[in-house]
């Protein structure tokens, strides 16, 4: 018996074959992975002549697949000049055997000299092109070039891109004195009425002739080394100051960025208390008192007795309510000296023009082209409430008789 319906159903079936094999094309423009150079850091300054110096770290992937040591660098470095930074781009073309990839960037590192003049022509490119991803950080090199500083072989870290990264992440989460910052908020700060960007720092410790030669890592204690420091205050686009360690605390202690820090106090006699901050949060809010406006910064923080250096006996309730005023004393007062810091600097790094236009938006708008000297004369209130909860294995000092 026949199917009537058999060579319809045959039609059919090749139409839709027919259909798969123009949307199912493939990658048009793939490439191999061995025709690639991963970049994984980029550096970005200008010179004297004015033009874009780009450096570039690439890894070297036979170093990076085998454990085994050998006395090859993990990454190569490759530096061009350029009137744009696509042109220095293009220019790399003459220098790497291999089309540069930065689909895989970790790490954008800004020379001093571009920083103070404005960065956004330079993150207008890497924001622009689809090949770059918006996850990278963006730190500045603040005591050599670009250049130098990606020349560094790390130790403990085979990428020195991950190194760095590594480092702000860690700092960031157990001391909060510094921040990651990665282009899309960079961006977004520079672009925003009401807030100002921060960027981390990175240093280069040692000299830069042993740091760039393999030898650097052959030693318990490496000659030279790259480590992360505080953040930098962006007025706009531009670089105009650098917070101290504690005023970089304070500020992240008042945009809530702190996870775990330590604080520490002199007792009433002699020696020294440190508290471990385990958690905190913090709210902004705006009031006006009569024609001025007011901001309010509340911090809750929960910790824990980390080191008792003093004659204090723990097990006393007013001990612990002591302790607690003395760390809302101390994180109220790295909190107001980030707040003048800013203010000299006529940056609003908290954010506080961003809270006084979701609270008053029609005062904002009135003083919005002014707001830089309207936030130099601002009024800000800090209240800080700490919870000590934990004490440790003991509630006295370890070296007390008896």
């Amino acid at each position: 018996m026949k199917c009537k319906h058999l060579p319809y159903l045959t039609f059919t079936r090749i139409v839709i074959l027919f259909g798969c094999l123009f949307l199912l094309t493939g990658c048009w423009n793939s490439r191999e992975l061995d025709e690639l150079g991963i970049a994984v850091a980029l550096g970005i300054d200008k010179t004297d002549e004015d033009l874009y110096h780009l450096s570039v770290q690439v890894i070297n992937p036979s170093e990076i697949a085998t454990d085994a040591p050998t006395t090859r660098p993990p990454v190569s470095t490759y530096s061009t000049t350029g009137r744009t930074v696509l042109e220095a781009f293009r220019k790399l073309s003459k220098k790497t055997p291999r089309k540069i990839y930065f689909s895989q960037l970790r790490l954008l590192v800004l020379g001093t000299k571009i920083s103070e003049e404005g960065i956004m022509p330079t993150l207008d490119f890497l924001y622009r092109d689809h090949e770059y991803r918006t996850s990278f950080y963006v730190v500045v090199a603040k005591n050599a070039p670009v250049e130098s500083m990606l020349s560094i072989i790390t130790p403990y870290e085979k990428i020195p891109a991950n190194k760095i990264m590594n480092s702000i992440e860690n700092a960031e989460k157990h001391l909060a004195a510094t921040k990651g910052v990665s282009i899309d908020k960079l961006i977004s700060a520079i672009r925003s009425d009401g807030e100002d960007p921060v960027l981390s720092g990175i240093l280069m410790e040692g000299g830069e002739d042993i740091g760039t030669n393999i030898s650097n890592v052959e030693n318990v204690d490496a000659p030279t080394k790259m480590e992360v420091d505080n953040l930098g205050v962006f007025k706009d686009d531009q670089l105009v100051g650098w917070l101290t360690e504690e005023q970089s605390q304070g500020l992240n202690y008042a945009t809530g960025n702190v996870n775990s820090t330590v604080v520490t106090h002199p007792c009433k006699e002699e020696g020294t208390l440190s508290a471990e901050i385990i958690r905190s949060s913090a709210s902004m809010k705006s009031e006006m008192k009569g024609n001025k406006p007011t901001i309010k910064i509340e911090v809750e923080a929960e910790g824990n007795i980390g080191e008792v250096d003093c004659n204090i006996d723990l097990s006393k309730p007013e001990s612990i309510r002591k302790i607690n005023k003395e760390v809302d004393k101390v994180i109220e007062k790295v909190i107001q000296d980030s707040v003048h810091a800013a203010q000299e600097f006529g940056s609003d790094v908290f954010g506080f023009g961003n809270v006084l236009h979701r609270d008053h938006p029609e005062y904002f708008k009135k003083v919005e082209k002014d707001w830089e000297n309207q936030f130099k004369e601002l009024e800000v209130e800090i209240s800080v409430k700490t919870k000590i909860r934990r004490k440790g294995n003991s509630v006295q000092p370890i070296d007390k008789e008896g």
